[in-house]
Protein backbone atom coordinates (compact mmCIF):
# COMPACT_ATOMS: atom_id res chain seq x y z
CA UNK A 1 0.00 0.00 0.00
CA UNK A 2 1.55 3.03 -1.04
CA UNK A 3 0.82 6.38 -0.17
CA UNK A 4 1.96 9.88 0.46
CA UNK A 5 0.88 9.39 4.43
CA UNK A 6 3.90 7.74 6.74
CA UNK A 7 3.04 4.18 6.94
CA UNK A 8 3.74 3.05 10.62
CA UNK A 9 4.09 -0.77 11.58
CA UNK A 10 3.06 -0.34 15.18
CA UNK A 11 -0.58 -0.68 15.69
CA UNK A 12 0.11 -0.17 20.01
CA UNK A 13 2.56 2.62 19.09
CA UNK A 14 -0.19 5.00 17.24
CA UNK A 15 -2.54 4.01 19.68
CA UNK A 16 -0.39 4.58 22.69
CA UNK A 17 -1.38 1.88 24.45
CA UNK A 18 0.51 0.86 27.31
CA UNK A 19 0.89 -1.10 30.24
CA UNK A 20 -1.99 -0.48 32.85
CA UNK A 21 -4.35 -0.04 30.13
CA UNK A 22 -7.69 -1.72 29.11
CA UNK A 23 -8.67 -1.38 25.37
CA UNK A 24 -12.41 -1.98 24.63
CA UNK A 25 -12.57 -3.50 21.13
CA UNK A 26 -16.08 -2.86 19.39
CA UNK A 27 -17.81 -2.77 15.60
CA UNK A 28 -17.23 -5.06 12.75
CA UNK A 29 -14.71 -6.05 10.21
CA UNK A 30 -11.78 -6.94 11.63
CA UNK A 31 -11.90 -6.89 15.59
CA UNK A 32 -10.43 -10.67 16.30
CA UNK A 33 -7.35 -9.42 13.67
CA UNK A 34 -6.75 -5.92 15.02
CA UNK A 35 -6.85 -7.80 18.48
CA UNK A 36 -4.79 -10.10 17.08
CA UNK A 37 -2.01 -7.82 15.83
CA UNK A 38 -2.11 -5.99 19.53
CA UNK A 39 -1.00 -9.43 20.83
CA UNK A 40 1.62 -9.83 18.43
CA UNK A 41 2.90 -6.23 19.21
CA UNK A 42 2.66 -7.51 23.12
CA UNK A 43 4.32 -10.36 23.27
CA UNK A 44 7.14 -9.00 20.88
CA UNK A 45 7.46 -6.28 23.74
CA UNK A 46 7.67 -8.78 26.70
CA UNK A 47 4.44 -6.77 28.05
CA UNK A 48 1.83 -9.34 29.64
CA UNK A 49 -1.52 -8.85 27.90
CA UNK A 50 -5.06 -10.63 28.43
CA UNK A 51 -7.74 -11.09 25.92
CA UNK A 52 -11.46 -11.48 26.91
CA UNK A 53 -14.93 -10.40 25.99
CA UNK A 54 -18.05 -9.20 27.50
CA UNK A 55 -19.56 -11.16 24.72
CA UNK A 56 -18.94 -14.40 22.90
CA UNK A 57 -15.71 -13.96 21.07
CA UNK A 58 -14.79 -16.44 17.43
CA UNK A 59 -12.78 -19.14 17.49
CA UNK A 60 -9.23 -18.78 18.75
CA UNK A 61 -8.07 -22.02 16.83
CA UNK A 62 -5.92 -20.54 14.47
CA UNK A 63 -4.02 -18.60 17.52
CA UNK A 64 -0.68 -19.83 17.99
CA UNK A 65 0.89 -18.99 21.62
CA UNK A 66 -1.39 -17.46 24.21
CA UNK A 67 -2.89 -19.58 26.74
CA UNK A 68 -6.59 -20.31 27.05
CA UNK A 69 -7.79 -20.22 31.12
CA UNK A 70 -11.28 -21.54 31.50
CA UNK A 71 -13.72 -19.38 34.23
CA UNK A 72 -16.00 -22.81 34.30
CA UNK A 73 -12.66 -25.09 34.60
CA UNK A 74 -10.55 -23.01 37.35
CA UNK A 75 -13.26 -20.62 38.86
CA UNK A 76 -11.53 -21.48 42.44
CA UNK A 77 -8.67 -20.76 40.90
CA UNK A 78 -9.45 -17.18 39.26
CA UNK A 79 -8.32 -14.87 41.70
CA UNK A 80 -4.86 -16.85 42.05
CA UNK A 81 -5.03 -17.00 37.96
CA UNK A 82 -5.67 -12.81 38.12
CA UNK A 83 -2.40 -12.69 40.07
CA UNK A 84 -0.47 -14.79 38.14
CA UNK A 85 -1.20 -14.20 34.55
CA UNK A 86 1.62 -11.67 33.92
CA UNK A 87 3.87 -14.75 33.87
CA UNK A 88 2.25 -16.63 31.00
CA UNK A 89 2.63 -13.88 28.68
CA UNK A 90 0.00 -13.28 26.42
CA UNK A 91 -3.71 -15.25 28.29
CA UNK A 92 -6.89 -15.75 26.48
CA UNK A 93 -9.23 -15.73 29.95
CA UNK A 94 -13.22 -16.71 28.76
CA UNK A 95 -15.79 -18.41 30.49
CA UNK A 96 -16.69 -21.75 28.41
CA UNK A 97 -16.39 -23.19 25.16
CA UNK A 98 -19.70 -22.85 23.21
CA UNK A 99 -21.07 -24.62 19.79
CA UNK A 100 -19.68 -23.32 16.68
CA UNK A 101 -16.44 -22.48 17.38
CA UNK A 102 -17.00 -19.63 20.07
CA UNK A 103 -16.14 -18.71 23.45
CA UNK A 104 -18.41 -17.33 25.67
CA UNK A 105 -16.92 -13.80 27.59
CA UNK A 106 -16.59 -13.35 31.09
CA UNK A 107 -18.79 -11.08 33.05
CA UNK A 108 -18.29 -7.35 32.82
CA UNK A 109 -17.80 -7.06 37.00
CA UNK A 110 -14.92 -9.84 36.57
CA UNK A 111 -13.22 -7.71 34.06
CA UNK A 112 -12.67 -4.54 36.08
CA UNK A 113 -11.65 -6.76 38.98
CA UNK A 114 -9.11 -8.07 36.51
CA UNK A 115 -8.05 -4.76 35.49
CA UNK A 116 -7.80 -3.23 38.99
CA UNK A 117 -5.25 -6.68 40.00
CA UNK A 118 -3.48 -6.56 36.81
CA UNK A 119 -1.03 -3.92 37.56
CA UNK A 120 1.26 -3.19 34.21
CA UNK A 121 -0.47 -5.31 31.96
CA UNK A 122 -2.50 -4.36 29.41
CA UNK A 123 -6.30 -5.75 28.47
CA UNK A 124 -7.92 -6.36 25.22
CA UNK A 125 -11.62 -6.49 25.40
CA UNK A 126 -14.02 -7.22 22.91
CA UNK A 127 -17.55 -5.50 23.95
CA UNK A 128 -19.70 -6.46 21.37
CA UNK A 129 -20.64 -8.76 18.08
CA UNK A 130 -21.10 -8.63 14.75
CA UNK A 131 -20.99 -12.39 13.35
CA UNK A 132 -18.01 -11.53 10.73
CA UNK A 133 -20.06 -8.89 8.96
CA UNK A 134 -18.29 -5.86 7.62
CA UNK A 135 -20.24 -3.07 9.63
CA UNK A 136 -22.38 -2.22 11.95
CA UNK A 137 -24.60 0.01 14.14
CA UNK A 138 -24.98 -1.32 17.94
CA UNK A 139 -27.80 -1.86 19.25
CA UNK A 140 -29.39 -0.47 22.73
CA UNK A 141 -27.64 -3.04 24.95
CA UNK A 142 -24.09 -2.61 23.25
CA UNK A 143 -21.15 -2.28 23.27
CA UNK A 144 -21.40 -3.62 27.21
CA UNK A 145 -17.90 -1.74 28.39
CA UNK A 146 -16.24 -1.82 31.72
CA UNK A 147 -15.16 0.54 33.96
CA UNK A 148 -11.75 1.99 33.59
CA UNK A 149 -11.51 1.59 29.99
CA UNK A 150 -8.76 4.00 28.92
CA UNK A 151 -9.01 3.33 25.21
CA UNK A 152 -12.55 2.80 23.01
CA UNK A 153 -11.58 1.26 19.53
CA UNK A 154 -14.46 1.13 17.29
CA UNK A 155 -14.03 -1.01 13.70
CA UNK A 156 -15.48 -0.12 10.46
CA UNK A 157 -14.88 -2.26 7.32
CA UNK A 158 -13.59 -0.33 4.13
CA UNK A 159 -14.15 -3.32 2.11
CA UNK A 160 -17.94 -2.65 2.44
CA UNK A 161 -17.50 0.51 0.24
CA UNK A 162 -18.91 -0.36 -2.65
CA UNK A 163 -21.37 -3.44 -1.90
CA UNK A 164 -24.59 -3.55 -2.01
CA UNK A 165 -25.89 -3.11 1.63
CA UNK A 166 -27.64 -6.65 2.59
CA UNK A 167 -27.65 -8.58 5.94
CA UNK A 168 -24.80 -10.25 4.37
CA UNK A 169 -22.20 -7.56 4.86
CA UNK A 170 -23.59 -5.21 7.60
CA UNK A 171 -25.34 -6.50 10.79
CA UNK A 172 -27.99 -5.29 13.25
CA UNK A 173 -29.06 -4.59 9.30
CA UNK A 174 -32.30 -2.38 10.33
CA UNK A 175 -30.64 -0.12 13.08
CA UNK A 176 -27.90 0.33 10.72
CA UNK A 177 -29.85 1.36 7.75
CA UNK A 178 -31.05 4.15 9.86
CA UNK A 179 -28.38 5.22 11.38
CA UNK A 180 -26.02 4.69 8.30
CA UNK A 181 -28.64 6.12 6.16
CA UNK A 182 -28.70 3.63 3.54
CA UNK A 183 -31.10 0.85 2.12
CA UNK A 184 -31.16 -2.42 1.21
CA UNK A 185 -29.39 -2.65 -2.43
CA UNK A 186 -28.32 0.51 -2.14
CA UNK A 187 -24.50 0.55 -2.80
CA UNK A 188 -22.07 1.47 0.12
CA UNK A 189 -20.54 4.88 0.18
CA UNK A 190 -17.85 6.68 2.65
CA UNK A 191 -20.71 8.79 3.58
CA UNK A 192 -22.48 5.73 5.53
CA UNK A 193 -19.87 4.54 7.11
CA UNK A 194 -19.13 8.14 8.57
CA UNK A 195 -22.53 7.95 9.46
CA UNK A 196 -22.32 4.71 11.53
CA UNK A 197 -18.93 6.29 13.19
CA UNK A 198 -20.69 9.51 14.54
CA UNK A 199 -24.40 9.65 14.37
CA UNK A 200 -25.65 10.82 17.83
CA UNK A 201 -27.42 7.11 18.64
CA UNK A 202 -24.23 4.85 17.94
CA UNK A 203 -21.10 4.67 19.53
CA UNK A 204 -19.55 7.81 20.53
CA UNK A 205 -22.29 8.67 22.78
CA UNK A 206 -21.42 5.51 24.70
CA UNK A 207 -18.04 6.14 25.11
CA UNK A 208 -17.06 6.45 28.33
CA UNK A 209 -15.41 9.79 29.34
CA UNK A 210 -11.91 10.31 29.73
CA UNK A 211 -11.18 7.44 27.35
CA UNK A 212 -8.96 7.80 24.20
CA UNK A 213 -11.49 7.50 21.22
CA UNK A 214 -10.20 5.62 18.22
CA UNK A 215 -11.88 4.87 14.53
CA UNK A 216 -9.84 2.58 13.55
CA UNK A 217 -10.80 1.63 9.21
CA UNK A 218 -9.85 -1.72 8.69
CA UNK A 219 -9.03 -3.66 5.19
CA UNK A 220 -7.15 -0.78 3.90
CA UNK A 221 -5.23 -2.84 1.59
CA UNK A 222 -4.35 -0.23 -1.22
CA UNK A 223 -3.79 3.50 -2.04
CA UNK A 224 -8.01 3.55 -3.14
CA UNK A 225 -8.78 2.25 -0.49
CA UNK A 226 -6.46 4.92 1.98
CA UNK A 227 -8.06 7.28 -0.17
CA UNK A 228 -11.77 6.26 0.93
CA UNK A 229 -10.66 5.96 4.66
CA UNK A 230 -9.80 10.01 4.07
CA UNK A 231 -13.15 10.12 2.40
CA UNK A 232 -15.29 8.56 5.53
CA UNK A 233 -12.83 10.93 7.96
CA UNK A 234 -13.58 13.92 6.15
CA UNK A 235 -17.24 13.78 7.53
CA UNK A 236 -16.55 12.79 10.81
CA UNK A 237 -17.57 15.65 13.38
CA UNK A 238 -15.55 17.52 14.91
CA UNK A 239 -14.39 16.29 18.63
CA UNK A 240 -15.64 12.66 18.26
CA UNK A 241 -13.07 10.65 17.85
CA UNK A 242 -8.90 11.52 19.29
CA UNK A 243 -7.82 9.57 15.75
CA UNK A 244 -8.66 7.89 12.95
CA UNK A 245 -6.18 4.99 11.81
CA UNK A 246 -6.55 2.89 8.19
CA UNK A 247 -4.84 -0.50 8.93
CA UNK A 248 -4.25 -3.75 7.11
CA UNK A 249 -4.30 -5.97 10.28
CA UNK A 250 -3.24 -8.86 8.64
CA UNK A 251 -0.11 -7.41 7.09
CA UNK A 252 0.58 -5.44 10.40
CA UNK A 253 0.82 -1.71 8.27
CA UNK A 254 -1.43 1.45 9.49
CA UNK A 255 -1.51 4.86 8.62
CA UNK A 256 -2.71 7.83 10.68
CA UNK A 257 -5.77 9.64 8.39
CA UNK A 258 -6.68 12.21 10.95
CA UNK A 259 -6.43 13.37 14.88
CA UNK A 260 -8.10 15.79 17.05
CA UNK A 261 -10.68 16.58 15.21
Amino acid sequence: MNSALEAHHSLSKILRLAPGDMAAVMGAGGKATVTKRLVIEFVKAGVPVLVTGTTNLQSLQDWAGPSLLFNEAEREKADQAAREWAARGAVVWVEKKLPKNMFLGIPVDQVEEIHAASGGNVLIVKTDGARKRLIKAPAETEPVIPGGITHCLLVLGLSAIGRSAGPDIVFRFDISCRIGGFREGETIKPRHLAALASHPESYPARFPAGSKRILYLSHCTSPDRLRLAGEVWARIPEGLYDLCVAGDSVVGQFQIVGGNK
